[in-house]
């Protein structure tokens, strides 16, 4: 009987770590350049949408730009200038994801707004570096860095916060922190509430995993290997602690975040706060669903933050 139990225990161990890999240890990245590739995994219409994504950024000849993190990290974003800013976008993309894969269909649209775009690579994927991904708990404090290196380098233009998925997550938790004082708002799209709730989420979903004891043993690797704590964080405390205006989106028909996950982060937010809730609309393709909806609202949005806010300040 004993040796049963060291077997199921062992195989527990196991388990738990192979979970921990597959979500938070750096993996192969995508070809997002091979538009053959990208058609078999997502598809032929969104697979154009990321090849246009590339071919539009690379016609704006982006000058790469790195910062090294507080635990000495090497990571990379992409600077495209705009001739006539009235701010800029720093945008956040999400798990084993890309700026392509996020925000191929909206880049174009928030240049032709007049923002300079600053595009992040998260630790851990494409151009940074980095062997864990945190799922928005070391992501997040390296934000207010990327801010100071752009106030230093490009200037201290008003900048407004972008996220999506997991670069939502990590939007909503830096700004429940200290931020330089040009940061203006935020622009979250389907991220989770924290990491521990969304491995529990996915797990539930995906394999019936009930979240013990397996749960409680990938968070023993995190905190091992990882060097973070799954439950350390939450976008309901960070919107607890935010002044900043923030809009929230999600897609209701999301099968990998769930949409309430957004609502709860919104609902314990006591800043300006705009919703929208996509019916139909799967993870991520909130914009895509509806465009028109999704850009008359965040046109909204920052007017509030940008023109608005220069007004009080005037």
């Amino acid at each position: 009987m004993i040796w049963l139990w060291i077997g199921l225990g062992l195989l527990l161990l196991l388990g738990s770590y192979l979970v921990f890999c597959s979500a938070c240890v750096r993996g192969k990245e995508r070809p997002w350049t091979d538009h053959e590739a990208m058609e078999k995994r997502v598809g032929r219409s969104y697979a154009a949408l990321i090849r246009s994504g590339v071919e539009w950024i690379e016609r704006q000849n982006p000058r790469d730009v790195y910062l090294t993190s507080a635990d000495g990290l090497r990571l990379h974003a992409r600077w495209i200038p705009h001739a006539h800013a009235q701010g800029t976008m720093i945008l956040f993309h999400g798990w084993r994801s890309s700026i392509v894969g996020d925000f191929s269909p909206s880049l174009p649209e928030y240049y032709a707004r007049g923002y300079n775009l600053l595009l992040v690579d998260q630790r851990a994927h494409n151009g940074s570096q980095g062997k864990y991904i945190t799922l928005g708990i070391r992501e997040s404090r390296d934000v207010p860095d990327w801010v100071a290196l752009h106030n230093q380098t490009f200037g201290p233009y008003p900048v407004i916060l972008g996220g999506v998925s997991m670069g939502a997550t990590t939007v909503l938790m830096a700004a429940g922190r200290k931020l330089p004082d040009n940061v203006r708002g935020v622009i979250a799209d389907c991220g989770f509430t924290s990491p521990w709730e969304i491995m529990a989420a996915v797990g539930r979903a995906r394999a019936h995993l009930p979240a013990f004891p397996l749960l409680y043993l990938v968070r023993v690797w995190c905190r091992c290997l990882g060097k973070f704590d799954p439950q350390a964080y939450s976008t309901r405390q960070a919107m607890a602690e935010c002044s900043l205006p923030v809009f929230f989106a999600h897609g209701q028909a999301d099968s990998f975040v769930p949409c309430w996950m957004s609502q709860a982060a919104y609902d314990a937010a006591h800043c300006p706060k705009t919703l929208l809730l996509v019916p139909g609309a799967e993870h991520g393709r909130s914009f895509l669903v509806d465009r028109e909806r999704y850009l008359s609202m965040v046109d909204n949005f920052l007017h509030q933050c940008i023109v608005n806010a220069e007004s009080e300040v005037n």
